[in-house]
């Protein structure tokens, strides 16, 4: 019989041992829960003008501002300054009001 011949333990030329890699298993995705919006904190869709805002003094100004205008529309006749006044209240109510 002959004797079994070994082969060396040696790569063939010319073939490369390539890495393989596993695929990457991603968990399944976990959605957040979408912040609850109260009415109070919600934005308004539409921006709406705002009123300015108007100091008791400013106002108080105004008003004697056009009660002496009213005032000097009559010619300054005393008796009337009450009526002016009110008057002169109605009219800048109004203005402000828009």
């Amino acid at each position: 019989k002959k004797p079994a011949v070994k082969k060396p333990a040696v790569k063939p030329v010319g073939e490369k041992k390539v890495a393989v890699k596993k695929p990457v298993v991603k968990p399944a995705s976990v959605k957040k829960p979408a912040a609850k919006i109260s009415a109070a904190t919600a934005k308004p869709a539409v921006k709406r003008a705002s009123k300015p805002v108007i100091a008791d003094a400013q106002r108080v100004h105004m008003i004697a501002t056009a009660a002496y205008y009213l005032a000097e529309r009559r010619g300054f006749r005393s008796g009337y300054e009450a009526q002016d006044w009110f008057a002169a209240e109605v009219q800048i109510a109004a203005k402000l009001k828009g």
